[in-house]
């Protein structure tokens, strides 16, 4: 089996979006596709290891967040089929309504973080349902759906490997796993399941969109997600318990994560490409819609913020 891990380069930052790509009998398969910015840059690593971008006939997306899918128009345009999520296919289709949610958070910097946004034709999307199998060549590669990072989340699994999206952890070269929380569909008891879900698959090689290869114990790996999805999701509890502005909250959440990644090992530089791979920022207004849209009881004043 041939699996090249492709460095998106996004901004010109190494290791921090990875692209995996599987050489198969029936053409090349690439696991998420990077945003569209950084199409070149995928096609040139791809080109390193001797495969041109149209030789990439299968795009499996583990959900459609534009880090993750935003070059799939570019692979469906030389051919390849994109495999995506039931929730996630008509956006993949259509991305209007994801351009203007995404251009909320991101603003003047859409064009430079995530390049053109343009649609997937439909009569190249297959959606697969939790479970599905596509025999892609020797491989039969199975779609897990594994929300808790969004809801339209896949992670994908082929003999002993497993893909893990969003939902298995940013890890940043060796660094301490962490849960990218990001809205508006964050979702702590689902996220907790797909971690045992995956757990239960038992893969010997897992690989990350952020970044690469886990090259320890995968089973310490999920243990110390969940620990931490539970500890930072009760952290943003007891802050909006407490009343806390939600605008003081992303300073504060910033040096509690930063604290935290400096505590596992993490250096400076490795923290700032930890930001750079999941904005701590983007935590904030996800932990305060799911507690007050998920656990409302819990909070006197939850009727006077509505959840997006």
């Amino acid at each position: 089996m041939r699996t090249h891990i492709i460095d998106t380069l996004q901004l010109g930052r190494p290791g921090v979006i990875a692209v995996v790509a599987l050489e198969t009998s029936d053409g090349v398969v690439v696991f998420d596709t990077g945003p569209e910015s950084t199409f070149q840059n995928v096609a040139a690593g791809l080109g390193t290891v001797g495969i041109r971008a149209r030789d990439v006939r299968h795009v499996f997306l583990s959900h459609i967040h534009f880090d993750h899918a935003g070059a799939a128009f570019r692979f469906a345009e030389l051919g390849a089929t994109v495999y995506v999520h039931p929730r996630g296919a008509p956006h993949l289709i259509d991305p209007a309504r994801l351009r203007e949610s995404a251009a909320r958070i991101f603003g003047d910097n859409m064009k430079r973080l995530w390049g053109e946004i343009s649609a997937v034709p439909e009569s190249s999307v297959r959606i697969l349902q939790d479970n599905d199998t596509v025999r892609v060549g020797e491989f039969e590669i199975r779609a897990i759906e594994t929300p808790g990072h969004a809801s339209h989340h896949h992670v994908y699994h082929w003999d002993d490997v497993l893909f893990g999206g969003d939902v298995a952890g940013v890890r940043i070269r060796g660094g301490p796993p962490i849960p990218p929380f990001v809205p508006p569909e964050l979702h702590i008891e689902s996220w907790l399941t797909s971690l045992e879900k995956i757990g239960a698959v038992n893969p010997k090689t897992m690989y990350l969109p952020h970044f690469g290869e886990v090259t320890d114990s995968i089973s310490e790996h999920l243990k110390a997600m969940a620990e931490r999805v539970q500890r930072w999701s009760r952290w943003f509890q007891k802050k909006i318990q407490a009343g806390a502005p939600e605008n003081e909250l992303p300073q504060q959440f910033a040096a509690y994560e930063h604290e935290d990644l400096a505590r596992g090992g993490a250096s400076q530089q490795e923290i700032d490409d930890y930001e750079a791979a999941d904005p701590s920022y983007m935590a904030v207004p996800a932990a305060v819609r799911y507690w007050r849209k998920y656990h409302g009881q819990e909070f006197p004043d939850a009727h006077s913020t509505k959840p997006n």
